[in-house]
Formats: structure tokens, sequence, C-alpha cells
């Protein structure tokens, strides 16, 4: 068996491995476009916080557009057969998605500790400036690193038969032990460390807050105030949290154990479930989104309406669809 081919499998196999890779990737595109549309439409949702929620839809959309599709491909014709060139491109993101999106994460959850714990110092370290900041140094310090890392060859992107894509290889054990410990160190385990510590830290005064004080939190001096909404946030918050460890821990402790383990599927998933936690959690993205598929519906409706005036000579009589959108 070739290297770039994936292991036998059965026809039975072949279409259920490929009809859900396929269906998350459809899933993952339309739940993050509807979160981009969203916040693109609705002022509302330019808030400092929802700035970390659009990268996470940035991340998710890169492994949707990328990563799923030609893994889709692999899984459907059993190898790798798309060249170098895209071997190394695809490896990137791979590796790049991997780890910046649990490193948002913590930035994330770090956010909601100064906003909801440390409420007088909220605006010193995340005014909407050094919030792009913080996300900038975190994504780029991911990317530079990478790029380094393959020019000055310590590591490249080879295909991985029990992944079904191109991922990260190393040129000596050396460099595999030191990409590991700065690599998963600095952006696996020091961003959990952060959002354990965070999330139960805004728990704990959650908590406090709903025994002593009703509907509103008051730091000592009076001058922060945190409202009901920004608890909720939080909250939905951690329930991405919790869906991305779900998710990845799994990931881990296989990919540890046996470092060809099949378990992509895993991280596909994590990418897909983050537009149904906001719209499950979030009453402005969940209206929002209604809109927009409203909106879609009646562009349906509109042009059908339209083909049926062109083939009956330009006159056309409204369906009862259309009596209600008037209405």
């Amino acid at each position: 068996m070739s290297s770039l081919e994936l292991p036998t499998r059965s026809l039975a196999v072949v279409i259920i491995e490929a009809s859900v890779c396929l269906s998350m990737n459809v899933i993952s595109i339309t739940g993050n476009l509807l979160i981009g549309l969203a916040v693109y439409k609705n002022p509302k949702l330019r808030s400092t916080i929802n700035l970390y929620i659009i990268a996470l839809a940035a991340s998710d959309s890169l492994c949707a557009t990328v990563e799923m599709p030609l893994t889709s491909a692999v899984l459907i014709t059993g190898k790798w057969d798309f060249g170098d060139a895209l071997c190394q491109l695809l490896g990137f993101v791979d590796v790049f998605v991997t780890y910046v999106t649990p490193a948002t994460m913590g930035l994330m959850a770090f956010n909601r500790y100064m906003r909801i714990v440390k409420t007088n110092h909220y605006k010193k370290i995340f005014s909407p400036r050094k919030s792009k900041i913080w996300l900038c140094c975190v994504w780029l310090s991911l990317t530079f690193y990478l790029l380094i890392s393959r020019v000055a060859s310590w590591s490249t992107f080879e295909f991985t038969p029990g992944y079904a894509v191109c991922s990260i290889a190393f040129s000596t054990s050396e460099n595999r032990v030191i990409h590991y410990c700065f690599v998963f160190g600095l952006f696996i385990a020091l961003p959990f460390l952060v959002g354990f510590f965070s999330y139960y830290k805004v728990f704990m005064k959650i908590r406090q807050h709903e025994r002593d004080v009703g509907t509103f939190l008051y730091s000592n001096n009076g001058a922060g105030r945190i409202s009901r909404q920004e608890i909720n946030i939080s909250r939905i918050l951690s329930y991405v949290a919790a869906g991305f460890l779900i998710c990845w821990v799994p990931m881990w402790a296989f990919a540890f154990w046996k470092r060809f383990f099949p378990d992509t599927a895993l991280i596909f998933l994590s990418s897909t479930i983050n537009p149904f936690i906001y719209a499950a959690t979030n009453r402005v993205f969940r209206e929002e989104f209604r809109k927009l598929l409203c909106w879609l519906r009646v562009r349906k409706i509109t042009f059908e309406a339209e083909s049926g005036a062109d083939r009956n000579g330009g006159s056309w009589e409204k369906t009862p669809e259309q009596d209600e959108i008037d209405v």
C-alpha cells in the first residue's frame, strides 16, 4: 500500500465516511456563514466579546473551505492525488486550526474573567483596540512559528493516511519533542488551564450574584456594572468551550496513544457545532439567523415566481406564500 493511499475499506464504509464528512462540511459552511452575515447586518453583535466569536467562526470556516472538502475527496477516492503544493497548504491549515482554536478560546475565557470578576480592570486590558491586538498576537505568533519551522526545514507537511489529511511531520525526533512541548504547551495546555480557572471564577461570581444581588453585579466603587446579558454571554461561551473539549479531548488522547488513529471527524465536528450553540443560547444571534433564513426563503419564492412569469409571457399570479409575504 502506498503512503498516499488509505487502508482498504468496504464500499459501505466509504459511503458512510464520505457522507458524514460532506454533511459536516455543508453544515459548517452554512452555520459559520450565517454568523458572519448576522454580525455584518446587526451592529448590536459587533461587541468586543463577539470579536472572538467571529475569530472562531473564521477558523472554523477555514477548516470547512479547505480541509473538509479535500478530506472528503480523499475518503471517496481512497488516496491523496492533489500534489505536494496543495498538501503543504492543507497541512498548514490543519495544524493552524488545530492550535489557534483552543488559544482563541483561552483568550475568550480570560476576557470573561476580567469582565465578570475583575470588572474595574476590564477596559484597561480589553478595550476594543487592545482586544484586536491580543487576537492578532495569538494568530500571528502561531502563523510565524509554522512558517519559520517549515522554511528552516524543522518540519514539513506530509499526507497521513490515518487522518486522511496532510499534517505535520518532523525531520528529527528532537524537533518533534520541541514542537509538542512548545506548541502543545502554549496553544493547548495553557489555554485549557486559563479557561478552567476563568470559568470557575466566573461561575462562582455568578452564583454569588444570584444569591446576593438579583439583576446586577456592582464593583466595589460602583463604576462597573454588569448586566444579565453579560452573564448570559459568559454562559454561552462556556458551552462553546465545553463543546470544544468534548470534541477534542478524545482526539488528543488517541493522538498521543496512537499517532495515526483515524479521528479526524472529531476535529471537523468541533468546527460544525459552534453556530448551533450560538443560535440555541443567544437570542440576538437566533433572531438574526431567523431573519437571514426568512430573507433567503423570500428570495427563493420571488425567483421562482419571476421564472414562472417569464415562461408565461410576463404575467403571473401571486402564490399563497407571496400573499403572506406582502401582508
